[in-house]
């Protein structure tokens, strides 16, 4: 018998607890969600729970261990005054300071604890989730139904907001018969409610770039309009989640397939893409968010199929991989935007160690870990059918003159890399190669750094269906969410239709 759905929620007219020494410090009201619409029960077999608050100030989290069976007053921790307090509910089978298994894993959204003997306590809801098991999204007001996303998609965006929010923007239909229509739609995925709300349209596109900006907005650049003649998006989008007010824009010069970074400063570098001919689109261009508008960069960047990401000051960005007109070019740039100059930093640039096209790239390490880049899989060739292989080496892009071994991943080009908010990286999904064929994989890795040695990597449960265009985005609460994509693995076209979300271990 699944366990019952457990919901707690302490009623709004209780006072805050203050010790006898004066610290004002208050038990915050806790709803805890422990149901979820398909997969494991987060509670099944559970026996005990851990009540954990972590916060800036705290040395040591505040800790209280139970039986599965709490109660708020004596189980839930109190937590002293001060913004960006995170309530986690961790549940164990067995007792876990006595070699109990963690099966199960929650964390609020951050709160704030007022000083005040008038503030209310804050109230703070936690979803626990099944740890490494991918399942459907949960809906948070009927535990019992499933999320499901407006549409199938593939080569689209998914942009984390500043408020939690998942931005998914246009891509394509993937059909059996092969044909792939695209879409203009917006859809936001609320992981407060687990709901996708339709959006405004956008003019259609896939293998866009969509850009977060210092502000909020999010820029959207490029894509294919429609396929079967492939004829491009000429225009690009700045939009304001917070209001929906939108603005057109004409880029200088129409690509899909293409890179983009933004740096600390709100300018949006785009390089490389092909045109409708499927040749290699070299000019390389800029939006400056100051002044709402593209702007000339000075020089080519002769590279397809590369990646782009942007250097823990703020301001490098740091191109590698991709092939220029002869094939794979193993030259990592270091390049820096002046606001109308793009600038090679380093006269000598370092070289890969395995030269690659389709990689992909997310940083590695929290902000006091001295965080990287570090570059993923991609073909070893341009042509798989040509005998291209995919690649398992990773390289760390050190800094502008430095590149270093990474760990050694499961070969695959295209995944969807994401950075999660304690420095881990995971690596999911992506196009593995056969005998002059490539195919999507359902591989998921879990990067974690560490300092002074190499990174470790955690092969965690497959996915129900190998993806690849797929995306994957970090939510507020550690959880990965996992939308759309293509299974071409048995060799007919299949889209990925469910929304996917799955809880990490932790890292501590």
């Amino acid at each position: 018998m699944a366990p019952r759905f457990v919901r707690s929620t302490l009623l709004a007219g209780l006072v805050a607890l203050t010790p006898a020494c004066g610290e004002k410090e208050v038990r915050p009201g806790l709803i805890l969600l422990s149901a979820s619409c398909a997969g494991t029960q987060p509670l099944a077999g559970v026996t005990h729970l851990r009540f954990r608050v972590t916060a800036p100030g705290l040395d040591t989290p505040r800790e209280r261990v139970s039986t599965v069976n709490w109660t708020w007053a004596r189980d839930v921790p109190t937590v002293p005054p001060g913004a960006d307090r995170v309530l986690e509910v961790r549940a164990y089978v067995g007792t876990p300071d006595q070699g109990g298994q963690l099966v199960s894993l929650g964390r609020s959204l951050p709160f704030s604890v007022f000083e005040g003997e008038d503030e209310p306590n804050p109230q703070v809801r936690v979803l626990l989730r099944r740890l490494g098991e991918f399942v459907p999204v949960n809906r948070v007001s009927d535990p019992s139904s499933c999320s499901l996303p407006m549409e199938a998609r593939a080569a689209h965006t998914a942009t984390t907001l500043p408020d939690g929010r998942v931005l998914i923007v246009g891509g394509y239909a993937p059909r059996a018969d092969g044909t792939r229509p695209v879409s203009a739609t917006t859809e936001v995925f609320d992981p407060r409610e687990g709901t996708f709300i339709p959006g405004r349209d956008v003019g259609a596109r896939a293998f866009h770039t969509a850009s977060l900006l210092p502000d909020g907005k999010v820029l959207l650049t490029g894509g294919a309009e429609s396929f079967a003649p492939v004829k491009l998006q000429p225009t690009a989008q700045l939009l304001d989640p917070m209001t929906g007010a939108r603005s057109d824009l004409t880029p200088k010069v129409a690509r899909y397939q293409h890179a983009a970074a933004v740096d600390a400063a709100g300018h949006v570098l785009l390089v490389g893409g092909r045109a409708a001919d499927g040749s290699g689109v070299f000019t390389a261009e800029a939006f400056d968010s100051a002044s709402g508008r593209f702007v000339d960069v000075v020089g080519e960047v002769r590279r397809v199929d590369t990646t782009l990401t942007v250097r823990d000051d703020g301001k490098t960005f740091l191109m590698a991989g991709g092939a220029d007109t002869t094939g794979p070019d193993p030259k990592v740039l270091a390049l820096g935007f002046n606001g109308t100059d793009l600038e090679r930093l380093a006269n000598v640039p370092p070289r890969l160690r395995v030269p690659r096209v389709g990689a992909a790239v997310a940083v590695l390490g929290r902000p006091d870990e001295s965080p990287r880049p570090l570059l993923m899989g991609g073909f070893d060739g341009v042509d798989p059918s040509q005998g291209a292989q995919s690649v398992g080496a990773s390289e760390v892009l050190e800094n502008e003159t430095t590149v270093r071994d990474g760990p050694t991943l499961m070969p695959r080009s295209n995944p969807c890399v994401v950075s999660l908010p304690d420095g881990r990286v995971m690596v999911l999904g992506g196009r593995g190669t056969g005998i002059g064929t490539t195919y999507a994989v359902p591989w998921v890795e879990l990067i974690t750094p560490h300092a002074g040695s190499q990174p470790t990597v955690l092969g965690l449960p497959l996915m129900p269906q190998p993806r690849v265009w797929h995306t994957c985005s970090a939510l507020p609460d550690g959880s990965v969410l996992v939308v759309g994509g293509v299974d071409d693995s048995t060799g007919e076209t299949r889209p990925n239709t469910e929304a996917l979300v799955m809880m990490p271990p932790p890292r501590d």
